[in-house]
């Protein structure tokens, strides 16, 4: 979901999309299995654009403790109609500028935070802003982490046939900008994140005309 509640034309989309949500969305994310396999049990995790809240919802029974931002107030209402269990968890912030919106709960912060489908919606110039707000999301580095202990960034980033955009619209009209992963990650190395994990997931490549990049950072 769009991180970026400014812009119009990709709000209304998403104040439409929230009403098919129960029955188009997939039972579960490409994410889940990445969260799953990166983190210890009872890890505190922050989901970035949480739409729906199914995988908040998701990686709640799982045994995590979990919690979203979701800045379109339309999907914020669908997710607690569908999940009244995220009650609390389920908090209004955007991207680029998320500030500290579990600061009361989690001052600390997040073991791991996942940012799934919304760094499209943010301008280019606006992306180094918006790595740097899911960067201080997480806790820093403590002295007895092991390898998968360590504070994990997990992004989501599609890539779009540019024969479907026009400008920087797609068909439904939301802001869409296809971020190179090989920017995204210099521009989290300088930040201290470190790429442990690539992958590219082409399920839908014939039928949307999108490509997946899953990508896992940690705290160096």
């Amino acid at each position: 979901m769009s991180a970026n509640a400014a812009d119009a034309g990709t709000a209304t989309f998403y104040d439409g999309y929230a009403t098919q949500l129960a029955a188009t969305e997939a039972s579960r994310s490409a994410m889940l299995p990445l969260l799953e396999a990166a983190l210890p049990p009872g890890a505190w995790v922050l989901d970035v654009g949480a739409g729906s809240g199914r995988d908040v919802a998701a990686l709640q029974q799982a045994g995590f403790e979990a919690f979203g931002v979701e800045p379109n107030a339309t999907m914020r209402e669908t997710a607690l109609r569908l999940r009244p269990g995220l009650a609390g968890r389920l908090r209004d912030a955007s991207l680029p500028q998320l500030g500290t919106p579990f600061s009361d709960c989690c001052p600390q912060g997040f073991d791991a935070v996942a940012c799934s489908a919304v760094l499209m919606h943010i301008a280019p110039a606006d992306l180094p802003g918006a790595l740097a707000s899911l960067a201080r999301q997480l806790r820093p580095l403590a002295a007895g982490d092991v390898a998968r202990c360590r504070p994990a960034l997990l992004i989501a980033l599609p890539e779009m046939n540019p024969g479907q955009l026009s400008g920087d619209r797609d068909a439904d009209g939301r802001r869409f900008h296809n971020h190179a992963p090989a920017t995204v990650q210099r521009q989290l190395t300088e930040l201290g994140l470190m790429l442990e994990s690539s992958s590219v997931n082409d399920a839908v490549l014939a039928s949307a005309g999108t490509r997946w990049h899953m990508l896992v950072f940690r705290r160096i």
